[in-house]
């Protein structure tokens, strides 16, 4: 779709009018989001079926994340499904929280865990959810990390669902080109609009984890009238943000926040410039999106490394599922205590290991995992020895991981 411009509701107003000018003209709307007021969104799927539209029902915000996850999780979607079983033709994709931002790197893991719950439980109902609805600016960049580490894109990818976030900026481009610490300034990214690129240019692409993404509330972080900006001077900022979304092809579109406001969000209103949106849509509806090429980082210039190790040594590496807690790492001390081996979270750090003497990668639950473990060592790091653990809890792992080192006892 040329254009990535996508409208947010909470109620319809002139919605459906604006859909029907936009696809009247032979063009369609990238993606329409909608909150609690649901059931206008079957209009628009009739209307213009290829509209991708999500859906969020208001009265789950967050989830505690201070215990038994599955069952948050749980008791957050049975206060849901009745409204998303009610709207299942005409939402594609549902959002389960909104703008979480636990307090610490542990934290945004636990959310990351809590996600692959959230996507078992929606799956079995047979829905798709847009993931995370980080609020603008957050995570920061150890953040990023620890949540890419658990593997949840993997397994995002594997079940078909998206990723959501939510960016704003007065004006929209503020700050574009900066950084976000502690990584150097890149210029075509920003801590606020296009922020999404640290995730995708330096994580996900890297990794083969791409999912469509949202901008699930996008826009001036003021309101247009709270501004005091013309309809074509806020359209104006709009375009500069829909021009660098089009650059991306894993974004859907952004929903722009929003028309139908209730208090306290009246000075966000901006159907007053639905028209030229509609016109800007109309206008690109045969241009082809341009393309960004994709880079790292900026940062310094890092040294030549040896494809060789200083003294070549034998690597055991304990490999955990997408998705493990601490609780797992915690099983397996007594393991690491014994043989000192290598214990993480990366398939690809698992193999690697040119001019070792020899590579063991011990891998956990490797069904977990949305491809085959094994063929996926054997295709990009051949020569590694496979060891597979299947282990329902941390505590049958470190059963079967004492087991080995009482063993490795007896043989002296």
């Amino acid at each position: 779709m040329p254009s990535k411009i996508g409208i947010h509701g909470i109620r319809p107003n002139r919605i459906g009018a604006f859909i029907e000018k936009v696809v009247a003209a032979g063009a369609h709307v990238a993606t329409v989001k909608s909150v609690d007021d649901l059931g206008w969104l079957a209009h628009v799927k009739q209307v213009s079926p290829e509209t991708v539209t999500v859906g969020r029902v208001n009265r789950v915000v967050d989830i505690p994340l201070a215990g038994d996850l599955r069952k948050e999780v749980r008791e957050a979607l049975e206060q849901v499904l009745p409204q998303w079983e009610a709207n299942r033709e005409s939402v594609d994709y549902w959002e389960v929280i909104n703008e979480m931002d636990p307090p610490s790197v542990d934290g945004h893991r636990k959310l990351a865990e809590a996600m692959f719950h959230f996507m078992d439980l929606a799956e079995a109902e047979g829905f798709k959810l847009a993931l995370f609805s980080y609020s603008m600016g957050v995570p920061e960049w150890e953040e990023m990390e620890a949540i890419v580490e658990t593997g949840v894109f993997a397994r995002a990818k594997q079940g078909g669902h998206i990723f959501a976030l939510h960016e704003y900026g007065n004006p929209i481009n503020v700050w574009f080109g900066d950084p976000i610490p502690p990584r150097p300034p890149h210029p075509e990214r920003g801590p606020l609009a296009c922020r999404y690129r640290w995730w995708y240019d330096e994580f996900l692409t890297p990794r083969d984890e791409v999912i469509p993404l949202v901008i699930s509330e996008a826009g001036t972080a003021l309101g247009i009238k709270e501004l005091g900006l013309t309809p074509r001077q806020w359209v104006d900022q709009i375009v500069w943000y829909d021009e660098r979304l089009r650059e991306d092809p894993y974004v859907i579109g952004c929903h722009l926040f929003t028309v139908g406001p209730v208090h306290p969000w009246f000075h966000f209103d901006y159907e007053d410039a639905l028209d030229l949106l509609a016109e800007r849509i109309i206008a690109l509806k045969d241009e082809p999106n341009p393309i960004r090429e994709v880079e790292g980082g900026e940062g310094p210039e890092k040294p030549d490394v040896p494809l060789k190790p200083r003294t070549p040594y034998e690597r055991h590496y304990l490999l955990l599922p997408p998705g493990a807690g601490w609780e797992w790492v915690e099983a397996c001390r007594g393991y690491w205590e014994k043989f000192r081996v290598t214990i993480g979270g990366s398939a690809d750090d698992a193999g690697w290991g040119p001019g070792l003497k020899a590579r063991i990668v011990t891998a956990v639950n490797p069904q977990r995992w949305p491809t085959d473990l094994r063929e996926f060592l054997n295709a990009h790091y051949p020569g590694s020895t496979y060891d597979p653990i299947r282990a329902e809890t941390p505590q049958k792992l470190k059963a079967i991981l004492d087991r080995r080192v009482e063993e490795d006892k007896r043989l002296g």
